[in-house]
């Protein structure tokens, strides 16, 4: 019994030695196979910006038989978006044996910015999971790009200077190109920069060798600069800038962001009346070639506008009415300042004395201070001299006048002459007139009209036009208290104008000087029903403008 015994222990402890040693080696041949599994996940590029994408690939492989291998899983949301592109089979031979090696690849499509660290990706083989990890990427805005192998930096920005405009308001718009290292390329980097379509432009020169500070880096600066003026009301946007990098391989473009406007109109509330459109700020300043001068010479001068803001919106300022000077149009002087704008006028003064170039305003609107101003110029005193050759011509007119007299004298009827001229004084004399009371210009024109309109026979056209024209140029001259000369029709304009006189008179009168030429130099028969209408017209024309 005891050998039996003793057989059926031995029996036993043989079985769970064998047993042991199967476990042993299934342990050994299944970690020798987990040896041999091999994972992997790859990003690129690990820099990209936000409209760019990245790729994933993910591997699994082994020296053994690979069987019942699954899918990978992963999860990057939100900061990704991963969309499969394929998936591939590799088969292996190892030790005579078919192996096989699984590829996948994922295209990821960024959702934020930032250095984004991507969760592990799990494997399964046998029903054993693997884990693998991706690492980090980094995601730039859409203006940056980081090189991955100098860890260069570039940037691009859009600067404005005022988001909420005036119409016309000069604005300053500002492309920066922004880089920590140089690009290896020889290739000029210029920026397209938006059309402005809804904009006057003025390209200002660029600043160079600049450098700045940002987050703790130095960059230094490409600078693009423009001057908007918005031509409309409203909301504007300024569409974005580009700029590409001509990287060899992978070229980038990085954009700025689009930049809105809101353009204001100009307030109606207080605006001068001599506001004819300047934005800006300005000021005025006058001065002239000479201050003394004779009569009737001319002298130039020059008002000069200098400021800040849209110069092109600056207009030639308005002289006021002033009596004693006779202003023609204005011309714009060359300059060379791009703040400044020079307007020369040519004055002749009509008269002897001390006359006054008056006080000259020009009115603006101050986008700064969000108001209508004025800025005003000082009044100059002018020296006029009397025209030396006044004196001899009066005695030569008078010689003349006299001469015209003799030779109307047998013409104009005597009698008639002299019983109107004591109608005339005694008419006066009933209005309470007295003899000492002196005749004013306008009585003694219409007098001579009196007495040119005497009976004279039709063939005397050149002597009536002669006679008709001087009494009228005698009037104005001696209306504006300066010696008789025979007046242009500038000039005639000129006085006119300062004795408020309307324009309809003015060409009335310009139309009887003008028959009274055409019979003086070109002389046909006139009726005495054409010389009364000549007449009368003319005593009309200086009774509307006494009344004026």
């Amino acid at each position: 019994m005891t050998k039996i015994g003793n057989f059926h222990i031995s029996l036993m402890q043989s079985h769970l030695s064998v047993i042991t040693l199967s476990i042993l080696l299934m342990l050994f041949t299944t970690a020798a196979q987990s040896q041999d599994v091999k994972v992997a996940a790859v990003v690129t590029p690990r820099h990209i910006q936000l409209n760019e994408k990245a790729t994933l690939k993910l591997t699994i492989s082994g020296n053994t038989q690979m069987q019942h291998i699954g899918s990978p899983t992963f999860n990057f949301l939100p900061n990704f978006l991963a969309v499969p592109l394929h998936s591939k089979t590799t088969p292996r031979l190892v030790d005579d044996k078919i192996a096989v090696t699984m590829a996948w690849a994922y295209e990821l499509i960024p959702q934020k910015i930032g250095e984004i660290a991507l969760s592990d990706v799990q494997f399964s083989y046998q029903g054993v999971p693997y884990l693998a990890n991706p690492g980090k990427i980094v995601v730039a805005a859409v203006d940056t790009y980081v090189n991955d192998s100098t860890g260069g930096i570039h940037k691009v920005q859009v600067k404005i200077s005022k988001k909420k405009p005036y119409l016309n308001e000069a604005i300053e718009y500002r492309f920066h190109y922004l880089y920590t290292t140089v690009l290896p390329t020889l290739d000029p980097l210029t920026p397209s920069l938006p059309e402005f379509s809804d904009f006057l432009v003025e390209e200002l020169p660029n600043e160079k060798g600049v450098t700045v500070r940002v987050q703790g880096k130095t960059f230094k600066v490409q600078e693009y600069v423009r001057r908007l003026y918005p031509q409309k009301t409203g909301q504007i946007l300024i569409r974005p800038a580009q700029l590409k990098l001509p990287i060899k391989g992978n070229p980038k473009t990085l954009k700025t962001k689009s930049v809105p406007l809101s353009v204001q109109p100009l307030p109606e509330d207080r605006k001068p009346t001599n506001f004819t459109g300047a934005i800006g700020q300005y000021n005025i300043t006058a001065q002239v070639d000479r201050k003394k001068l004779q009569v009737r010479k001319a002298l130039t001068l020059s008002l000069q506008i200098t400021g800040s803001g849209n110069i092109k919106t600056v207009t030639p300022p308005q002289i006021p009415a002033n009596s004693g000077f006779r202003i023609d149009h204005q011309n714009l002087a060359n300059t060379t300042n791009d703040n400044a704008r020079v307007y020369t006028y040519v004055l002749t003064p009509l008269k002897a004395g001390i006359l006054q170039i008056p006080i000259i305003e020009y009115a603006f609107f101050n986008p700064s201070k969000h108001t209508y101003q004025t800025t005003k110029t000082t009044s100059i005193p002018i020296t006029v001299l009397p025209d030396p050759n006044d004196v001899i011509g009066s005695e030569s007119d008078f010689s003349s006048w006299i001469l015209w007299l003799l030779l109307l004298i047998p013409i104009f009827a005597g009698i008639g002459v002299g019983g109107y001229l004591l109608s005339r004084a005694k008419s006066k004399s009933d209005r309470g007139s007295t003899p000492d009371t002196p005749i004013t210009p306008a009585e003694k024109a219409l007098s001579t009209l009196n007495a040119i309109n005497s009976d004279v026979t039709d063939t005397e056209s050149t002597a009536f036009g002669e006679a008709l024209t001087r009494n009228l140029h005698q009037y104005l001259c001696e209306r504006q208290g300066i010696p008789y000369r025979q007046l242009n029709t500038a000039e005639i304009q000129e006085i006119c104008t300062q004795m408020g006189v309307s324009d309809t008179i003015f060409k009335e009168l310009i139309d009887i000087l003008t028959k009274c030429d055409y019979h003086r130099f070109a002389p046909v028969p006139l009726s005495a029903d054409e010389r009364k209408t000549l007449i009368s017209r003319s005593e009309n024309v200086i009774q509307q403008i006494e009344e004026t």
